[in-house]
Formats: C-alpha cells, sequence, structure tokens
C-alpha cells in the first residue's frame, strides 16, 4: 500500500505526557505528546517564516499503522514533518523516508529525550511565550507598530526596552517586547546559549538586512 495522509488525530498515546499549550500562530490551544516536540514546537512558533502549523492533526498511513506527525509546518515552498521517536518502530522509519522523498517533504525524527544543549533555547522561548500568550488580546498591530518605534528609539537590552515601553504600555510591555522577537522585528543576542535578563542585549531587526 502507498503510504498517504490523512487530517485525523490519534490522540494522547497510552503512558505519554500531554502538553496543552495556546499556539500564538493557530490562535488556538494545540496538544503534543512528548517533551521533545514541546520544545521544537516553541522553536517554530519564533520563525517568522514558519505557517501552517499543525500538532498531531495529521495522521501518515502506512502499511501495518497510523503514525502521528507531530508537527507539520511550511517554510517558504518547503513542507516540514517532525516525528517523535515513541511513534517509530519496525520498518516506520524507513516507509516515512520513502513517502517523504516521494513527495518532497522534509522530514526530522525527534530523540526520545530532550537534548541538554537545547534546553536553555527552550526555556527562554517558553518565557517569552508565557508574557505573549498572558497579554495576548492586547496585541493589536497597532500596539505592535507602536512599541516598535519605542524600541528604536535606542534601547539595547530587554531591562531597557521594556522600561521604555512602559511610558506608554504600563501593563504589557514585556508581552509587546516578546511578540515582536516572536514575530522576527528584534533579535535577542545568545537566545539560544544564554538565559535571557534585564541585561540581555537586543537589536532591531531591520527589513532587508540581517
Amino acid at each position: 500500500m502507498t503510504a498517504f495522509i490523512t487530517e485525523e488525530s490519534k490522540g494522547r498515546p497510552g503512558g505519554a505526557p500531554e502538553f496543552l499549550v495556546y499556539s500564538p500562530k493557530n490562535a488556538s490551544q494545540i496538544r503534543l505528546y512528548c517533551r521533545p516536540s514541546f520544545w521544537r514546537w516553541a522553536v517554530i512558533e519564533f520563525n517568522p517564516f514558519a505557517t501552517d502549523v499543525f500538532a498531531n492533526q495529521i495522521v501518515l498511513n502506512l502499511t501495518a499503522r497510523k503514525i502521528s506527525v507531530a508537527l507539520k509546518y511550511e517554510v517558504a515552498s518547503s513542507t516540514q514533518f517532525v516525528f517523535s521517536k515513541r511513534e517509530l518502530s519496525g520498518n516506520a522509519e524507513n516507509e516515512i523516508l520513502e513517502y517523504a522523498e516521494k513527495n518532497d517533504i522534509q522530514c526530522d525524527f525527534l530523540t526520545a529525550q530532550c537534548r541538554l544543549e537545547d534546553q536553555t533555547h527552550a526555556e527562554n522561548l517558553l518565557c517569552m511565550l508565557s508574557y505573549i500568550n498572558k497579554f495576548k488580546e492586547s496585541l493589536s498591530e497597532r500596539n505592535l507598530d507602536s512599541a516598535l518605534r519605542f524600541v528604536e528609539r535606542g534601547q539595547d537590552t530587554i531591562q531597557g526596552a521594556v522600561l521604555s515601553l512602559q511610558e506608554r504600555f504600563p501593563e504589557n510591555a514585556g508581552g509587546l517586547l516578546f511578540e515582536l522577537v516572536r514575530r522576527g522585528r528584534i533579535a535577542i543576542t545568545d537566545v539560544q546559549s544564554k538565559r535571557i535578563r534585564g541585561l540581555t542585549q537586543i537589536k532591531v531587526v531591520r527589513v532587508g538586512h540581517e
């Protein structure tokens, strides 16, 4: 049988944890069933070029079983599938790779355990997402455009940017700043390797420039 995909959810595998989170990209809650896919989801949320994100909503039908696609998303003209190792057994990985090659899909197979080298990055992203989701109702395009102008005045640290934003947005300054980071308008120095703090350096990303 030729493998094919269907839009459905298998639900939580027996014995697996469940991470129920709010996705700004989807503007809805999603469920993830292993910590490595939870961390990968956070990275995808902060990729401004990633679109059409599905979390455990797509199933790949193989010869003998169905495999949940932990994360599926588009980047430019490329489709990305992310699988959890807990879903794979027997010849499943080879069948997946055969299907992916025929359909021009890029695949990634997450390890069963989180990699320690990814921990700081994931914790930073999840911390920022907590601020974003707490104030999501106030993160309008108008407020974000206004917030970016405040930061463009020369604030070069998280603390300085938040203090500047609090002049105009006393309650949701952190949410606005981190949403601008998520959308790729502001970059945080060393976000992958150092815990973010007040003195962490930031810079505005100029359109058309790196």
